[in-house]
């Protein structure tokens, strides 16, 4: 049965009726259906026809799918296409160039030195607003993987915005300059508008005697408008190139869209530890919901858009309709179950930590801007109180007899902050969770003059500083 399919592919492709493919291999219609049908089959020299006439080997015919042998053909085809295209653009552009006077070529050179820079000013507008956009998505990220990133996506912008001006700097020129303008050779041009192309001039010299002088026209060079508009093949090969990269780019994109709707489902299930806030936990619920559907939507559409499939308007504008009206209820259940909840303003400093150290004449405590206690004692030397929220840890670092006091969290009792926050708010009530500490220092009279007369110079210097800045 493959000579029977192969024979309805071959006329359709060529856009043949059975009547028409009869009349070019000299048989009846019914011949051409009972062939097609697989009732019979064409004779030897039918079937060599069938091969001359379309371009197949006896082998394709008889045992191949035509239709995968004419698609690697024509694969084959259009890569010489795109090549022929390449050059014959680049015959055209001089061909115009050489019967364009200076003048024109001079608009011609301006004009696209003008696009070019416009262009040059649009893709840096959109570097600026990328790079301000990444930072802000992944500037947190630890520098090294920050950095590979950044320099990944920026050489990938740099190429793809030199492709991509490029092929509209082409395009722009093509449709400008050389769609409207065709070199008429000269077997083109009608012989009756040559007829007068030589003079015979009979002139008689000093002495009476005539020759024929033949005088030669040259052939003008005619330029015609083209009316087609037609699109080269290597810029729609270029075109292609952009759009493979704008896919890349988007499935890139994707793909974090696809981490964030799995951290949305992971939301959605981590929003059941706090079942017992009542109408905040569903309107919590319904607002990750309709994070999940608009979500899904984007996802929809750059998979479809890779793809090459037709997105359902319809769908996606009753599922975004749906998540904007889930959106809203979720806002005002959020905001009336707020309302029940008690805000604890009671000082959360019960963890404490002691530093002893030897006291120096230029003993700094902290940054100068920092608030410092400091109580007298009978002691030489300098103790050190920092009091903070539980779940984190403090750290004493002495750098040039400058003691710098950090409040960080703990990792060890990460989970234990994590545990008390959910009962706090299923119990609805929200307290101060931050890291701020309290320094007090017992030392002599002294001593503590001693430190902040060192405070007081820190600062005067620091406020110098500032100042010389703003003044610069």
């Amino acid at each position: 049965m493959i000579l029977s399919d192969n024979l309805k592919i071959i006329r359709k492709e060529n856009n043949l009726s059975q009547e028409q493919l009869a009349e070019k291999l000299g048989v009846s219609r019914q011949a051409v259906s009972k062939w097609e049908s697989g009732q019979s089959y064409p004779e030897m020299d039918k079937v060599l026809l069938i091969c001359k006439l379309f371009n197949y080997n006896i082998n394709e015919l008889m045992n191949e799918n035509i239709k995968e042998v004419s698609e690697t053909k024509q694969s084959k085809i259009d890569i010489n296409k795109y090549i022929d295209d390449f050059f014959e653009f680049i015959t055209k552009t001089v061909d115009m160039l050489c019967t364009m006077k200076f003048m024109q070529k001079l608009k011609c050179f301006i004009e696209q030195i003008f696009i070019t820079i416009f262009l040059v000013c649009i893709f840096a507008i959109i570097g600026v607003v990328g790079t301000v956009v990444l930072t802000g998505l992944i500037g947190e990220l630890p520098n090294v993987i920050y950095y590979t990133i950044f320099n990944i996506l920026k050489s990938i912008y740099i190429v793809l915005a030199l492709v991509v001006g490029t092929t509209i700097l082409l395009h722009i020129f093509k449709i400008r300059y050389l769609d409207y303008y065709e070199i008429v050779k000269e077997n083109d041009i009608d012989e009756n508008d040559n007829k007068n192309e030589e003079t015979i001039i009979e002139k008689s010299n000093a002495n009476g005697e005539k020759r024929k002088l033949f005088i030669k026209k040259e052939k003008q060079k005619i330029i015609i408008r083209d009316p087609e508009h037609s699109q080269s093949k290597f810029l729609t090969g270029i075109i292609k190139i952009v759009l493979m990269c704008i896919k890349i780019i988007t499935v890139f994109i994707g793909i974090g869209f696809a981490f964030s709707f799995i951290g949305l489902v992971a939301l959605l299930v981590l929003s059941f530890l706090f079942i017992k806030t009542g109408i905040m936990f569903v309107g919590g619920l319904l607002g990750i919901i309709s994070a999940l559907i608009i979500n899904f939507i984007i996802l929809q559409i750059l998979y479809n858009f890779v793809v090459g499939k037709k997105n359902y308007k319809t769908r996606i504008a009753i599922l975004l309709i749906t998540s904007l009206i889930l959106a809203g209820i979720s806002i005002g259940m959020i905001l009336i179950g707020a309302t029940q909840f008690n805000i604890i303003e009671e000082n959360n400093l019960e963890a404490e930590d002691t530093y002893n150290i030897e006291m120096t004449d230029n003993l700094l405590i902290g940054n100068p801007k920092k608030d410092i206690e400091y109580i007298e004692n009978d002691s030489d030397k300098v103790k050190i109180v920092v009091n903070y929220a539980k779940h984190y840890k403090t750290t004493l670092l002495n750098r040039n007899e400058t003691i710098y006091i950090f409040t960080q969290t703990d990792n060890n009792n990460f989970i234990d902050m994590i545990r008390d926050f959910i009962k706090d708010i299923n119990n609805k009530e929200i307290k101060n969770y931050n890291y701020n500490n309290k320094i007090t220092v017992y030392s002599s009279k002294s001593n503590i003059e001693k430190m902040k007369k060192n405070r007081q110079l820190q600062f005067e210097n620091l406020r110098d500083k500032e100042i010389l800045i703003l003044e610069d």
